[in-house]
């Protein structure tokens, strides 16, 4: 007969908990004075800055590993032999807080500290400015239902091409729980061909203009072109979606800073007739989101404020199956540009090559990408099916809430 245990009265049960919280810190019999203390332990959080100069990224990791975080830097950083380094922070919130406050005393060390703490700020409530008024979604991601006023979309082309269904199509959106219309008179899938601006105006303005009368919703007019933005907004559009970020016609920039409107800024490479020609990148998400940085800092030139600019990396444009896997994987990197991150991946190509599905049968592929952005804390997510869009999110948050 075996020898009694003498660490416990019988066999333990072990669990794995990876997403502990002060419950089970109190669970475990702990004076609760020690929660102040303990409770940030329980959330590791990782923090990557790119391209450090070597004596920051010495100061980073020596002052992280001082505080009892961890950092990973380049092996040749401790010699010498190289100028910059990528740095890999980890820590909990404890040790990045601290390390922000020590930071502040170090030369040029300031604003890095600033743009770490600033990571780490409690998520803010989603807002978007639109001229004087402020809209705040309750959601997120808020969900933006599409509105294709086309002939030839690759989903819903025809369907909605006549004002009377597409103003029921919209009211039907919003039902089912859109909180932006996407509006678009103009195809941008691969291989489309462009309308011109007065087709696109006739296509878009009358639906604008209608549900305007009948709704307060934001909405979006998908456009590249300045004369149709400027007639959607005089009809009550709210945001420009440019898959150009207001490089496509040399006018949208003035238009959209005089129009008073938020702007979507989307990354891609060519234009739709020829950009899945060159799908090569040597580092997609870092060039995508450099392009994207030098967009938002063009917009806040152009006087256009921080609080009116979202940005989308665009899937499916100028990308191959790999390139818009590791975009959606990294997702989550596009919020430290400081503005809302969307994500737009609602039945395109790539879900039909993952999945060797038809347009109509990617459906199950969009919900897995779309609970991948709830739990990435993506800010919008641009869908045709709004209610399954709502479901996962519903359901995503409803577990993430439980005890």
């Amino acid at each position: 007969m075996a020898a009694k245990s003498t660490l416990c009265s019988s066999r333990p049960e072990i669990r794995l908990i990876r997403h502990a919280t002060a419950e089970t810190l109190l669970g475990c019999g702990i004076d609760p004075a020690a929660l102040v203390y303990l409770e940030p332990k329980l959330k590791q959080i990782t923090i990557l800055a790119r391209e450090v100069k070597l004596y920051a990224a010495n100061i980073l990791k020596q002052t992280m590993l001082s505080l009892g975080g961890d950092a990973a830097v380049h092996r040749d950083v401790i010699c010498g032999r190289v100028d910059f380094s990528d740095v890999l922070l980890i820590g909990d919130e404890r040790h990045f807080r601290t390390l922000c406050c020590k930071l502040q005393d170090q030369p040029g060390m300031r604003e890095m500290a600033t743009e770490i703490n600033a990571l780490l700020l409690p998520e803010k409530k989603l807002a978007l400015r639109f001229g004087s008024r402020t809209h705040v979604f309750e959601g997120r991601p808020a969900i933006m239902g599409i509105l294709n006023v086309t002939d030839d979309s690759f989903s819903d082309g025809g369907c909605y091409s006549d004002i009377e269904r597409a103003l029921e199509q919209a009211l039907a959106l919003i039902a089912a729980g859109a909180e932006i219309i996407d509006i678009g008179g103009e195809s941008t899938r691969p291989g489309s061909q462009a309308v011109n601006a007065q087709q696109e105006i006739e296509r878009v303005v009358p639906i604008i203009t209608e549900l305007r009368k009948q709704s307060a919703i934001p909405i979006s007019i998908d456009t590249k072109k300045a004369a149709v933005a400027r007639e959607a907004l005089m009809a009550g559009a709210d945001i420009i979606n440019d898959v150009s970020a207001l490089t496509g016609d040399d006018a949208m920039l003035d238009i959209a800073a005089a129009g008073n409107c938020a702007v979507v800024l989307m990354h891609m490479r060519g234009q739709p007739v020829d950009m899945q020609r060159n799908t090569a990148y040597a580092d997609i998400v870092s060039e995508v989101f450099n392009y994207l940085a030098g967009r938002v800092e063009a917009c806040l030139a152009a006087g256009i404020p921080r609080e009116a600019i979202v940005v989308d990396p665009g899937i499916g444009f100028g990308k191959d199956l790999a390139g818009n896997l590791s975009l959606i994987k990294h997702i989550h990197q596009f919020k430290s540009l400081g503005v809302p991150v969307l994500l737009g991946h609602s039945r395109k190509t790539f879900l039909g090559q993952l999945l060797d599905a038809q347009v109509h049968e990617r459906e199950q592929g969009n919900d897995a990408v779309t609970a991948w952005a709830c739990l990435e804390a993506v800010d919008f997510v641009r869908v045709h099916d709004v209610n399954r869009a709502c479901q996962v999110r519903t359901t995503l948050a409803a577990i993430g809430n439980a005890r």
